[in-house]
């Protein structure tokens, strides 16, 4: 958490307010998150406009009219905060931006699991850093999916949560997923028929879309750009459920661990 609907809902967020503005201040406030902000990203990007935002996977990246792009991912409490006139730093702020006349944008990460990074254009969006194929194009890539997964012994709810098969899924939309598609989250890959595995890749797409289109989930710390929650929580079937009447079937939703996650099923509707 965020996961790849909260990516997208910020993204679009910056977008909104940045897209095409020229970048007037930039400071590194405090550079420790999981990695330490490189100090060249003051110079780098000072005087250069904003060209486009876009997703990949969990990261944003950040495109300007220069031979760099900043890339942020925002771990579990990572947000970015927009405001119309200078704001008071506060704790757990780590970097200043401001753009335009009256545009100012602060990076504010608790936990310090976010991180904000730089890389040298050209940047190959296929491979990036490893991430499998987008949640959006996984249609044309059901066979070859399909196909990997049962070829793994792996219980499906990890494999789901590998960012190298499918980018861009976390815990809270995996169970979500495998919940809609009828597969329990302890499933074996080679276990799974490809038909059912068919269904669970249409599943992806539904559930992320809708994801997207209530501005991702809201558990305990994310909110968007403009500071609001997200309301995706609201139509959660099975994730943090655990003692409630399946909304399907009336059997009560159970909670397990696996590799140190929760994962929430219902064990008569998940079979």
């Amino acid at each position: 958490m965020p996961e790849l609907p909260e990516v997208e809902t910020v993204c679009k967020g910056l977008s909104e307010k940045i897209l095409k503005k020229k970048l007037k201040e930039l400071k590194i406030l405090n550079p420790y998150l999981r990695t330490k902000i490189p100090v060249k990203i003051e110079s780098l990007f000072l005087g250069r406009h904003v060209k486009k935002i876009i997703r990949r996977g969990k990261n944003g990246l950040i495109f300007f009219n220069c031979n760099y792009v900043i890339i942020f991912h925002l771990g579990m409490t990572g947000k970015f905060k927009i405001f119309l006139k200078k704001p008071f730093f506060e704790k757990h702020d780590h970097l200043f931006m401001k753009f335009g006349k009256s545009c100012y944008l602060l990076f504010n990460d608790i936990r310090k699991f976010g991180s904000i990074d730089i890389m040298r254009v050209p940047i190959d969006i296929i491979c990036f850093r490893g991430l499998g194929h987008e949640p959006k194009v996984i249609n044309s890539f059901a066979n070859d999916i399909c196909t990997k997964i049962r070829n793994s012994r792996r219980n499906i709810k990890n494999i789901l949560l590998d960012q190298s098969i499918i980018a861009g899924i976390g815990n809270i939309y995996a169970s979500e997923i495998l919940f809609r598609s009828g597969i329990s989250p302890i499933a074996k890959g080679n276990n799974i028929s490809k038909k059912r595995l068919e269904r669970m890749i249409i599943e992806v797409e539904n559930v992320l879309d809708l994801a997207i289109e209530k501005g991702g989930s809201t558990i305990k710390n994310y909110s968007n750009t403009e500071g609001s929650l997200g309301y995706f929580q609201n139509n959660l079937l099975v994730y943090d459920r655990e003692g409630l009447s399946c909304l399907i079937c009336k059997n009560l939703i159970i909670k397990i661990k696996q590799s140190g996650r929760s994962s929430y099923y219902c064990r008569k509707c998940q079979r």
